[in-house]
């Protein structure tokens, strides 16, 4: 076999390939021979046929069959022999194969790059040692009696900012309804921002049964182009008010959380909340670390793994902005591509770089890591055990799972050999100081 390597730059090359006409014309006396035992040929014993027959039986069989075992068989031979290894499917080109001919071919390729590890063991980082005052509890069952609210009806009926109100509207554009602009029972909190700006000041001081219009207008890049850019008219009557309850701090709140009192209550919580930023700090120091470990580094990288991995980021970033209403303009975005970039590049060249620190590190994913996370994504999604299995190996996301695993077993691996520097960071201070 000839192999030609061809440098395209950095992280491209192009492999011309040539078997020779000898291994061709093996391959295909083979393939024949094994038809000749196994096909029957009117007129002929089996095994007695005539390869010009069988040819012209089988001729465009045994040549695609034959193809593609010389091709499996030699392929990877070549891409050994050129020391490469594709980043991504190649591309195959000036295939010429035919029988009593060499089979060659042309495979362009993006590969891995090529770069020196430096001194990996040792790095320098901050670790937050966080310190929970009694202000924090305090703000963080404040949190918690919030979200247990509950409402109830307003005895006056008068809306207000944070009440809940229930009410029935049709939307209009001068004297015309606008299609699917009629609601009954809409249900919301004024000044949650779940309305269009400007609606939920025209509903306050208004009182359940009251009808009245609340005008407002639309930007321009409002995501609903039938609304955008336009005044709009909302016709509407109040159905129903209500004000917001949060529970007392006393045995009976502390009770719904498993413990019975509520010093009870401040201890548990305080507990919760330690070991919430002892993974916060952990998370922040790994973080730190994989900055650090890539500082310095500025090899080459394959540019259509850059290119999919950009267009994925982008392709949510407008997701995003549509969800909230807002059309992307072809100038923010193009500023927005080139900031995305930056970060593509950076998370790819860590990803190398840990992987070649887990390969000469000797770490390696088992499945029993496998199985762990597979397990948690199951709890998580509830969603049966063996149907997350399924599902990840169909979709090809297991790999990915599998080259994360690795990431974070080679991070925790570098955290445990780095020089970590602890700092106390108080919480809840900043905010004590501010009241006071």
């Amino acid at each position: 076999m000839k192999v030609e390597v061809e440098n395209l730059g950095p992280c491209k090359r192009a492999l011309k390939v040539e078997i020779p006409k000898e291994v061709v014309d093996a391959a295909f006396s083979e393939a024949y021979d094994k038809l000749k035992r196994e096909v029957k040929v009117p007129g002929f014993r089996p095994g007695k046929a005539p390869i010009s027959i069988l040819r012209a039986r089988f001729g465009d069989y045994v040549k695609a069959e034959v193809m593609e075992k010389l091709f499996k068989e030699y392929y990877e031979k070549a891409l050994e022999e050129a020391g490469v290894t594709p980043a991504l499917d190649p591309d195959f080109q000036d295939v010429e194969f035919d029988e009593g001919k060499a089979f060659s071919f042309k495979v362009v390729m993006e590969i891995h790059p090529e770069f020196e590890l430096k001194d990996y063991e040792g790095i320098e980082i901050e670790k937050k040692r966080y310190v929970i005052t009694d202000e924090e509890v305090d703000r963080f069952i404040d949190e918690l009696r919030e979200q247990m609210a509950t409402f109830e009806d307003k005895e006056d009926g008068v809306a207000e900012m944070g009440n809940l109100v229930i009410i029935d509207y049709e939307a209009f554009e001068g004297d015309k309804p606008i299609e699917g602009g009629k609601v009954e029972g809409a249900t919301y909190v004024l000044g949650s921002g779940e309305t269009v700006e400007g609606f939920d000041e025209q509903v306050v001081g208004k009182k359940v049964g009251e009808e009245f219009e609340v005008k407002v207008s639309f930007s321009k890049e409002h995501f609903n182009k039938e609304l955008a850019g336009k005044e709009v008219t909302f016709k509407c009557k109040l159905k129903g008010v209500k004000k917001r309850i949060v529970p007392e701090l006393n045995e009976e709140f502390a009770k719904k959380f498993e413990v019975e009192s509520v010093e009870a209550l401040r201890e548990k919580v305080k507990a919760q909340l330690e070991e919430e930023y002892e993974r916060r700090s952990k998370l922040e120091a790994l973080d730190q670390l994989a900055e650090k470990l890539v500082e310095g580094y500025d090899f080459p990288l394959p540019e259509t793994l850059v290119e999919d991995e950009l267009k994925k980021r982008m392709e949510r970033y407008e997701m995003d902005l549509r969800i909230k209403g807002v059309e992307p303009k072809k100038e923010e975005l193009e500023k927005k591509k080139e900031e995305f970039r930056e970060e593509v590049e950076k998370n790819l060249r860590l990803v190398y770089i840990l992987r070649k620190i887990a390969e000469k590190e000797g770490l390696e994913v088992t499945r029993g890591d496998v199985e762990e996370r597979i397990e948690e994504i199951a709890k998580k999604s509830n969603i049966p055990l063996d149907k997350v299995a399924g599902i990840l190996q169909q979709t090809g996301r297991l790999q990915s799972i599998i080259e994360d695993i690795l990431t974070k077993k080679t991070l925790e691996f570098l955290y445990e050999k780095a020089k970590v520097i602890e700092r106390e960071e108080v919480v809840g201070k900043e905010k004590k100081e501010g009241d006071e």
